[in-house]
């Protein structure tokens, strides 16, 4: 008899999450229709100001496209996906150029970064984000693409031409527009696609084998520090003055991922980004050792979240490794979880359900107004 009551309860739990689940999804797959297309429509309105008052469109752009982000930061804060952060403090960064680096887990790393990002006012406006390609063609890259994020070809018959067009962009883009933080994940891909090629590069270089982390590609970060990095004999442009080496850690190695945060069947967690700032100017420019500058992050990277794996607590490396780069006096973060504002959430959804209230009523009256006129 206890056995069977234990087999109901089994089973109503599993009929719950899985009633949870695809009310999730539904809900999820609803706000990308309602909000995306609205996104679209005030960017349209907003041209003429693109062309009389530049930069004052991209600020308005900016805080839209922050609006945009917040709901995609409530389908994992609204689960239980939570981000820690910890290591250096670097919330006094935000209107500085900055450079950030985050290896790349799985399709989870992005949304979880844009919920600690949307969590700080003034800093999701004005992010340029460097993305694969691929990421172009879904509905959030044409939003992205409209924002000016760079889209990255890689393979061996772009990657070349693909950097020059980084380089540009950069002139063209992220400087005249006053974009202060730019997002980079060195790997290129994701770990689980390019960890055996990875391993293939380190055994046929004598380099390290790396389970944790895929060995970063300095091309883009090359291109980066050329064309937009500060140094001692800088003009007074505003550049790049800082780097973030970002380590996104998920509890027991195993990431999450897109359709995991759009359903909700995994058990809440804690996903942690360690940051440790660089002064730009104390990482070097000459490319072999830049790379090498590089790879030691990285292996550092390996070892850190073996031991986090291992262990079950995250090391604290802000003496342990590589103290020369290590910046003096930096005030070290709790580990306290990203909190959102509430109020923020439904005032935004708010917005974006009454805009297509709107805009579906202005495309029934011109309907009604075309078919009135036609017949």
């Amino acid at each position: 008899m206890d056995s069977n009551a234990g087999h109901r309860r089994l089973d109503r739990e599993r009929l719950y999450m899985g009633l949870r689940a695809a009310l999730r999804i539904i809900v999820c797959t609803l706000n990308n229709f309602y909000c995306i297309p609205v996104h679209f429509c005030w960017i349209f309105v907003l041209q003429p100001l693109k062309w009389f008052a530049t930069s004052t469109y991209w600020v308005v752009e900016g805080i839209m496209f922050r609006w945009l982000l917040s709901m995609v930061a409530l389908w994992s804060y609204s689960t239980g996906y939570h981000v820690v952060e910890l290591g250096d403090d670097v919330w006094d960064l935000i209107f500085e150029r900055t450079l950030v680096l985050f290896n790349h887990q799985s399709t989870s790393d992005v949304p979880l970064i844009m919920a600690a990002f949307n969590s700080r006012k003034g800093l999701s406006n004005n992010i340029m984000w460097i993305m694969d390609h691929v990421f172009k063609f879904t509905n959030f890259g044409i939003v992205s693409w409209v924002h000016g994020d760079f889209f990255i070809h890689g393979g061996k018959d772009h990657r070349d031409a693909s950097l020059i067009q980084l380089g540009n962009h950069l002139h063209e883009f992220y400087m005249p527009r006053d974009r202060k933080w730019l997002v980079l994940f060195p790997e290129g891909g994701f770990l689980k696609n390019r960890k055996a090629g990875s391993q293939r590069y380190a055994k046929k270089n004598n380099l390290p084998l790396l389970e944790n982390v895929a060995l970063p590609r300095v091309g883009a970060l090359k291109v980066i520090m050329d064309n937009a990095a500060a140094d001692s004999h800088d003009d007074g442009t505003d550049r790049i003055k800082y780097l973030l080496d970002v380590t996104v850690a998920y509890p027991g190695g195993r990431p999450l991922d897109l359709q995991t945060i759009f359903g909700g069947w995994r058990p809440g967690c804690d996903t942690i980004f360690h940051y440790r700032r660089f002064n730009i100017e104390e990482i070097p420019k000459e490319e072999e050792e830049l790379k090498k500058w590089l790879y030691t992050r990285y292996e550092e990277k390996e070892a850190i979240l073996q031991e986090y794996y291992d262990t079950g607590t995250f090391p604290d490396v802000h003496t342990s490794h590589a103290p020369d780069f290590q910046p003096e006096n930096v005030r070290r973060l709790s580990g306290a979880r990203v909190v959102h504002d509430p109020l923020e959430f439904i005032l935004r959804h708010c917005f974006f359900i009454s805009s297509t209230y709107i805009w579906i009523s202005i495309l029934y009256w011109v309907y009604q107004t075309i078919f009135q006129l036609l017949w």
